[in-house]
């Protein structure tokens, strides 16, 4: 045995020398000591309470809040490790007087056996702002239109403001916050839950996670009524210059409008006429141009269907110089009316015809002849032919009477000198009569 031991001691010694060597190689060459760098690491901001208990908040600038992390450890070790093991952390306590917070990063796992974890950057840069925050209003809006013949009438929403919060810079650009749903097709009213949003004064949707809204969603009514398009429509009064008269053409611009509503004042409404007094002809010599606001014709309940309407109706009475022309009445349409009783009136027949001479323009005065007039005398007013005539409220006076003949023109038709016929009065009563001479 002691031979096993002690002969060629020597060449064993070398033996073991050489075998040891060879494993620190094979172990070198197999498992080498490497670097790996992790890209895209966030870094982690530790104790945000220290600014926001002082009102303030923090942005990070730039990349600054993702780094590259490289780690140093032997080729088996970095084989198990992914990006999921590496952190990176900012804790706010080490904040700088130049706003920058150092970085620490470390690994989760495998920490006893990695030679080394760094990056390159150093610190995280951030600015800081005061925490503000202001009220501002809600604005709703739609998305469509309501269904054919119906017209989105108003909007009644839950809230009329809300208070946003954040960093001041931010909240600065906060114009209103909105709400918007959509009322494609509807046919009456709705009540709808919509998201609130901040938009900027160029309606711009402000997405930043640091602005926060007090209320995030908002209970909106929108009133749809039913709508139709009706006719506008107007009359005039007064008397144009001497020699002139209203053709009969009004014409009305726009000369219809769209409205909408509910109820029995809208469905009654069938037309929008402008009053006469609304529109004066006294003293015209040319056509008339009026403008009237139709506003106040709208009754309770009913409105414009389009927002854009301009209530403000331009009305155009057309005037022109009068036409004469002389028309034969016959005998048969002139009636005496409010004869006493125990009298009888005759007209004296001048051959069955009247010529009575007219004036006037437009349609109404073409038209019109002496079949279509239709003429009256009143028994009050008859005069005793060769007096002066009678006080009012006297007996009839038997006997010839000369009495004033009133016809009903149409618009634009007038009388251009009065006419005036005989009536012979007589007596068939027992009441005082007055008698011609006596």
């Amino acid at each position: 045995m002691k031979d096993l031991f002690t002969k060629n001691l020597g060449l064993k010694i070398v033996s073991i020398l050489a075998a040891f060597i060879l494993w620190l190689v094979v172990v070198n060459v197999d498992d080498p000591v490497i670097s790996k760098t992790y890209t895209g690491i966030a870094v982690e901001v530790l104790n945000e309470d220290v600014l926001t208990d002082q009102g303030k908040c923090y942005e990070v600038v730039g990349d600054t809040g993702v780094i590259n992390v490289v780690v140093t450890a032997h080729r088996s070790i970095l084989d198990g490790m992914s990006k999921d093991y590496i952190k990176a952390t900012a804790d706010l306590k080490l904040l700088t007087s130049l706003d920058t917070v150092p970085i620490e990063v470390r690994s989760t796992r495998f920490s006893d056996r990695i030679e080394s974890v760094t990056t390159r950057e150093a610190n995280l840069k951030i600015n800081i702002e005061n925490l503000v925050n202001k009220e501002v209003p809600i604005s709703v809006g739609h998305e469509g239109e309501p269904a054919e013949g119906y017209f989105l009438a108003g909007v009644e929403n839950a809230l009329s403001t809300v208070t946003v919060s954040g960093p001041e810079s931010v909240v600065n650009m906060v114009d209103r916050v909105m709400a918007t749903a959509d009322i494609k097709g509807v046919n009456s009213d709705i009540t709808v839950t919509e998201p609130l949003y901040a938009y900027d004064r160029d309606l711009t949707l402000i997405d930043d996670p640091r602005l926060i809204l007090s209320r995030t969603v908002t209970e909106i009514k929108y009133i749809i009524y039913a709508s139709k398009t009706i006719p506008i429509t107007s009359g005039f009064s007064g008397t144009p210059a001497p020699g002139f008269g209203a053709t009969g053409s009004v014409i009305t611009d726009p000369s219809s409008v769209l409205i909408a509503g509910r109820g029995e004042n809208f469905d009654d409404m069938e037309v929008i006429y402008i009053s006469p007094d609304q529109v004066s002809v006294d003293g015209a010599s040319s056509p008339v141009e009026t403008t009237v606001n139709i506003s106040d014709y709208l009754p309770t309940g009913v409105v414009f269907a389009d927002h854009a309407f301009d209530p403000n109706v331009k009305v155009t009475v057309a005037i022109d110089e009068n036409l004469h022309k002389t028309i034969e009445v016959p005998i048969s349409n002139i009636t005496v009316e409010n004869v006493p009783e125990g009298y009888v009136v005759n007209i004296v027949d001048v051959g069955g015809i009247v010529p009575v001479e007219i004036q006037g323009i437009g349609d109404a005065y073409d038209r019109y002849s002496g079949d279509l007039a239709i003429g009256k005398i009143d028994a009050a007013t008859l005069v005793p032919r060769g007096t002066a005539g009678i006080h009012e409220g006297a007996p009839l006076a038997v006997g010839e009477n000369d009495g004033n003949v009133v016809f009903d023109f149409p618009a634009g038709v007038s009388l251009v000198n009065p006419v005036s016929l005989m009536v012979v009065v007589d007596h068939v009563g027992d009441t005082p009569v007055v008698v011609l001479g006596e």
